[in-house]
């Protein structure tokens, strides 16, 4: 690839980068949509785990001295 001329890099590069993008649009196209069963367990985690990090945040701010921002 080093001695092939530019413009043949250049249709390599786009072919590669082409195929780099549609690879993952493609399997988002062909795999569906989530359920709302699935999501609702990591939904339920994901709002556990933010709730405890700000109240550790909080109780960090207190400690501190300091005022969390609202």
């Amino acid at each position: 690839m080093a001695n092939a001329p530019q413009p043949a890099r250049r249709r390599r590069a786009l072919t590669l980068v082409g195929a780099v993008v549609a690879a993952p649009l493609a399997t988002l196209a062909f795999s569906g949509s989530a359920q709302a069963a699935e999501l609702t367990p990591i939904a339920e985690y994901l709002d556990t785990t933010v709730a405890d990090t700000e109240a550790q945040l909080g109780g960090a701010l207190d400690a501190l001295g300091l005022e969390a921002a609202e």
